[in-house]
């Protein structure tokens, strides 16, 4: 796997991760930014929302790197794989 800085990139592209629903908890998709001055940008939406823009916030990589990776210790599916993830947040 190509490490993220390796890519040739605009400003504008955002990693695509979807979150598997369970429990009662809806799927989730987010549109996640490449880091940036200590965040990322990130677009999310739900099966509950998906009919939406979306909601927008900013993040710190690592703060939602644990959101995702707690979401896949917890039996949820998460795709792309973690690696990925952890790449285009600069965790790996």
């Amino acid at each position: 796997m190509t490490h993220p800085e390796q890519f040739s990139v605009g400003p504008d592209e955002f990693l695509s991760v979807q979150i598997a629903g369970g429990s009662g908890k809806p799927e989730r998709f987010l549109m996640i930014g490449r880091p940036y001055e200590g965040l990322v940008h990130v677009r999310e939406w739900s099966t509950q929302s998906f009919d939406t823009a979306g909601e927008d916030f900013d993040i710190e990589p690592g703060e939602l790197l644990e959101d995702i990776e707690n979401a896949y210790a917890s039996g949820l599916g998460v795709r792309p794989e973690l690696y990925a993830v952890r790449l285009w947040l600069g965790a790996a």
